[in-house]
């Protein structure tokens, strides 16, 4: 053995023989007792013991075991070592979750044995969670996250010293937040188990899902799905699904896991049927559960068919007590029966049990009457009477029928019997009586063992209705209560003239646009209030009696003017944004005016959340009620408000009707769209003029406000007048009478300003409204026809020059020649051009133009003016007269030398 400096060592020799042999220790070869003393070891009769060695100790020794027969003999070398410290096994770097135990591994060697401790970051670990195990590993109970840092075992001996270092990080363990709860479902419906974990950041997380301690393969099972949230979803479970569902978290370092129940819940299993005893007139049945699938059965139902209907199960008794297993059901005569028994539990009901054997029962009178007996014509000359057939069930003997019976309600008449052989039939008609008379009915059940062993229950019936014959008389007026209500009374008929069940009466009325409308009074009342009349109507009402069937003759025609009232609420209004201040309001006329319009009332709120505050009205409000529209000005920028407006008449008030619009943010303006406008004459103060200009903005882009741009024709600078903010008109004032000028409209939103299309305004005429209409000059009907005119003129102008010019009557030559002192033309009648030629010069003719003469000064009828350029001295017929050739005035226009023709 190996062994250090300071240590013990124990060698042991045991041996066995017979006879006993007797054991000799041997050092180096030689007895013990030659060996040189040593005071350290002790020598013993089957052992030698060396304490504290020393180097010198280093030797060999044998153990000889002898007796007679012979001897055995094993040696041993105890070499004693002197050895600095050597670790074998160092630590390795490491991690850990806190919470758990640690084990860091050094093992050391050396002669002698080394001491062996550990620090952490240079600092000496010792007590607590922290031990130095023999082996001279390191553990670590509890591990927290400040033991996170560098660890170094050293070892030591007297020879010298050793270490060496590893890391250790601790990590933060796993832990499931949201884990699967247990879970009841109902076979067929998909379960579902959730499951969050969390895990140090460092460490990938994985999580898994087992089914009785497997894991779960999900390709394996198709109905079993994994979610990308880490959840369990099972479609269409069934009842073998039911279990224990775990979810483990599971990281590299360590793992959490949690578990559920699953309960898949089903509807019972069939019951077994056991047996049936069947008696006279009942059955006892007996049966066993074989299963309530997780739910706990809850009654069971008892099911029967017969012969007549072995397609139909009919319900013998519905909630039989879980506790039962066997129940006595009573049977109908004459049939025969067989039973079954379903289970019932929270899911539902389970699948019939078998069907038991038949009972049959022996024929009886039958145990009852048809329900449902009735009478009441359906024709003003018959009765009908009604009952609900009997099942076969109920008949309780072959040979079955109805009994049918019945007479007038009056002393002394006898009842009158039909036998009805058909079981399915459900009704008898009486024919040929007279209208809405009383009877007396009854209808028995009858089969060949006698009729039903209960009577039969008599009930009293009426022959129809008819048309009543009487109208109410003395159909008035009472008193005429409000614009829409009249209280009106009439004279009731007679009773025996309603000819049927008397319901009261009818009240017809309506209008010119015949829209009737129509009220009952039930009863026997002889006066109604009549609340739908139409306001401010001729309204003409009909009162007329009625009964089951029919209505009886009308009343006279009774005629309720009504009073002015109150409008119908209005049923259109919309708010545009102008600005970030205002509303451009438009609306509608109420569809119910109830009079004679006087104007409109218009009201706002500030709408904060869910709050209204109080409301302020629109000053001025609108006195006319053809006005349409409205500006509403004084707002706050991006502020929410409840718009109300009501219309009016001398009678009131209509009911508020309500929009709720924003203002735009303040100096949110956009680009108005390009207005319309229209303008009014307002007549004159004193000398001067003034305009009424109406703005007609665009809905889409209105802009905030306008202003209106003016001048006189011909001018090319524009007045303007003082932006409007809150009307939607302005007045130009102080305008030159019997002037033509040139208005534009002009919307604003901000920096925009978008100007309307001109329009010419004429400030003479009578006094009074000229309304300018708001159409486009180029395609009004006036221009277009006037300048159809103009073209038709001129071209009647151009066929007259271009004749005159062909029969040389164009110019008035002749007049001109005889002013300069021609006197040479015949004085003929006729026409002198066709017979004076002018000396074979020319073919100068006679004016046909009925100009008036001109001066001989004038030049209005030169070649100048009428040809192209300077013509001097040259005239058409080839005189040449000086003043032909003069320059055409500069100032005759082309369209002055049209009048002149003309």
């Amino acid at each position: 053995m190996n062994a250090a400096e300071g240590e013990t060592v124990e060698f042991q020799c045991a041996a066995s023989g017979v006879p006993k042999p007797d054991i000799k220790w041997i050092h180096n070869g030689k007895p013990i007792a030659q060996a040189p003393p040593n005071p350290r070891r002790t020598i013993n009769q089957n052992s030698i013991v060396i304490t504290n060695l020393q180097k010198s100790d280093t030797s060999n020794y044998g153990c000889n075991a002898t007796n007679s027969l012979g001897y055995v003999y094993k040696d041993v070398y105890v070499n004693v070592l002197a050895l600095a410290p050597e670790i074998t096994q160092a630590p390795k770097d490491q991690e850990a979750v806190n919470g758990r135990a640690v084990n860091m591994t050094c093992r050391v060697f050396g002669a002698p044995a080394p001491i062996v401790k550990w620090s952490r970051n240079g600092k000496e670990l010792t007590g607590g969670r922290y031990m130095v195990m023999e082996n001279g590993d390191l553990s670590i109970r509890n591990v927290q996250f400040d033991d996170t840092g560098t660890y170094t075992c050293y070892a030591e001996n007297k020879f010298g010293t050793a270490n060496e270092s590893a890391k250790f990080v601790v990590r933060r363990h796993t832990y499931i937040t949201d884990g699967p709860e247990d879970y009841e479902v109902t076979a067929g419906q998909q379960a579902t188990f959730r499951c969050n974990a969390v895990a140090d950041e460092e460490l990938p997380l994985k999580i898994i899902w087992l089914n009785r301690g497997r894991e779960i393969d999900f390709e394996l099972e198709p109905r079993f799905i994994s979610t990308s949230d880490s959840s369990l979803t099972i479609t269409q479970t069934i009842e073998l699904d039911s279990g224990t569902y775990t979810c483990v978290a599971r990281t590299r370092l360590d793992e959490a896991s949690a578990q559920a129940i699953l309960t898949v819940q089903d509807v019972p299993l069939a019951p077994e049927m056991k047996r049936i005893t069947c008696n006279k007139l009942d059955a006892t049945i007996e049966w066993t559960p074989k299963g309530d699938n997780r739910s706990p059965i809850l009654h069971y139902v008892i099911q029967y068919n017969t012969s007549f209907t072995p397609d139909t199960w009919e319900v013998a008794h519905d909630s039989v007590p879980a506790v039962d297993s066997n129940y006595n059901v009573p049977m109908s005569p004459w049939a025969n029966y067989t039973f079954r028994v379903i289970a019932i539990n929270k899911i539902g009901p389970s699948n019939p049990s078998a069907h038991s054997t038949m009972c049959t029962t022996q024929a009886e009178v039958p145990y009852k009457n048809p329900d449902n007996v009735e009478g009441e014509g359906d024709q003003p000359d018959n009765l009908v009477i009604r009952w609900t057939p009997m099942p076969e069930i109920d008949h309780n003997a072959p040979g079955f029928h109805y009994l049918v019976e019945y007479r007038r309600d009056l002393p002394n008449v006898q009842f009158t019997s039909v036998n009805i052989d058909d079981w399915m039939q459900s009704r008898y008609v009486v024919e040929n009586q007279e209208s809405f008379k009383q009877y007396r009915i009854r209808v028995t059940a009858v089969n060949d063992e006698g009729k039903a062993n209960v009577s039969p229950k008599e009930v009293i019936g009426y022959s129809g209705e008819n048309i009543p014959t009487e109208a109410p008389s003395n159909f008035s007026r009472i008193i005429t209560q409000s614009p829409t209500t009249a209280l009106l009374s009439w004279q009731p008929v007679s009773i025996d003239s309603v000819r049927g069940h008397f319901k009261g009466y009818k009240i017809k009325t309506w209008t010119d646009t015949k829209t009737y409308r129509e009220i009952q009074v039930q009863g026997d009342a002889t006066k109604a209030l009549v609340t739908n009349f139409v306001p401010y109507s001729k309204n003409y009402a009909q009162v007329y009696v009625y009964n089951g069937k029919y209505n009886g003759p009308p009343s006279v025609t009774l005629i309720v003017d009504t009073p002015e009232g109150a409008p119908g609420q209005m049923s259109f209004l919309e708010a545009y944004p102008m600005g970030s201040s205002a509303f451009l309001l438009t609306w509608q006329k109420p569809d119910q005016p109830n009079g004679i319009l006087t104007g409109y009332k218009v009201y706002y709120a500030v709408v904060n959340g869910t709050h209204v505050g109080y409301k302020i009205a629109r000053e001025p409000q609108i006195n006319d009620p053809e006005q349409l529209q409205a500006k509403l000005s004084g707002l706050k920028p991006n502020t929410k408000y409840r718009i109300y407006i009501t219309a009016t008449t001398a009678a009131g008030e209509s009911k508020e009707y309500f929009i709720e619009q924003s203002t735009k943010l303040l100096g949110h303006t956009v680009i108005p769209l390009t207005p319309k406008f229209s303008w009014t004459r307002v007549g004159r103060e004193g000398h001067l003029a003034n305009i009424k200009v109406k703005w007609y903005p665009n809905y889409e882009r209105p802009g905030s406000h306008f202003f209106v741009k003016y001048r006189k024709k011909g001018e090319t600078t524009y007045l303007e007048t003082d932006p409007e903010m809150s009307e939607d008109w302005l007045i130009v004032p102080d305008l030159a009478p019997d002037e033509q000028y040139e208005f534009v409209v002009v919307a604003v939103d901000g920096d925009y300003r978008i100007e309307s299309d001109p329009q010419e305004v004429d400030t003479s005429g009578v006094e009074g409204p000229i309304i300018q209409p708001r159409e486009n000059v180029a395609t009004a009907g006036w221009f277009i026809g006037m300048m159809l005119a103009i073209a038709f003129l001129l071209l009647v102008l151009i066929i007259v020059c271009i004749v005159k010019r062909n029969r040389g009557g164009k110019y008035a030559v002749h007049e001109r020649e005889q002013a300069n002192g021609r006197h040479d033309y015949p004085d003929e009648s006729g026409f002198h051009e066709y017979s004076q030629p002018l000396d074979n010069k020319s073919h100068g003719r006679t004016s046909m133009s009925s100009e008036p003469k001109m001066d001989a000064g004038s030049d209005t009828d030169s070649m100048a003016e009428y040809g192209e350029g300077d013509t001097e001295g040259m005239n058409e017929d080839g005189s040449f007269i000086g003043q032909y050739g003069q320059q055409r005035r500069h100032e005759e226009t082309t369209s002055q030398g049209f009048a002149t023709l003309v």
